[in-house]
């Protein structure tokens, strides 16, 4: 390895040293107690040699919802990725919800809570360029469950999105307000239930 090549290497590895650092430090403190100095000492660096990576708290807060999205595409595309029947896919979509959640509570949080928890509008904390991009990447995941919609025929097209932020919406909530408590996986179990009840409804 050149020498080139091994700097961008030590700088790839301490930039992910960063984010797991901020992704504690923001799971912990929240948003607006965690500081820049926090995470570098976290990470074990200089506040300084920080900011050679990222310009401020904002852009390391972006960077970790974005890493989040991405962990949860791929994780709810994957659960759809087989050829099987529509119910199915919604099953396993609604498993794969939740199991990241379980997996990552960390990133969950940090996506879902951390800016609500505090009564703050994410617009307060990022700039626009970073808020349009997270949308994107929020809308990415969406998609997929979007499309488990279309597949079982539950709505029209125009009415899917409401549909879609009510999925979304029930299954954070339960896990937000019950997967530190002792009854969450019947709770959990009966939101599944529920779901695909609405889903899928007997006929």
């Amino acid at each position: 390895m050149g020498t080139r090549q091994r700097r961008d290497q030590e700088a790839k590895w301490r930039r992910q040293a960063i984010l797991a650092a901020a992704k504690d430090v923001f799971w912990k403190h929240g948003y607006a107690a965690a500081t820049i100095p926090m995470v570098a000492a976290a990470a074990e660096l200089a506040p300084g040699t920080l900011y050679l990576y990222f310009p401020g708290k904002d852009a390391l807060y972006a960077e970790l919802l974005a890493e989040g999205y991405e962990l949860m595409h791929r994780r709810l595309a994957d659960s759809v990725a087989t050829g099987a029947t529509p119910r199915r896919q919604a099953e396993s979509l609604i498993d794969a919800f939740v199991e990241f959640a379980r997996e990552n509570p960390e990133y969950f949080d940090i996506m879902f809570f951390v800016l609500q928890r505090e009564g703050r509008e994410r617009q307060g904390a990022l700039e626009a360029a970073q808020i349009e991009r997270l949308k994107a990447l929020e809308r990415r995941c969406q998609q997929v469950a979007g499309q488990v919609l279309r597949n079982s025929g539950l709505s029209p097209a125009r009415r899917d999105q409401a549909a879609l932020d009510a999925l979304w919406s029930m299954l954070a909530g339960v896990i937000f307000y019950f997967r530190n408590d002792p009854t969450f996986d019947a709770v959990a179990a009966q939101a599944r239930r529920l779901l695909l009840s609405a889903i899928f409804p007997v006929k």
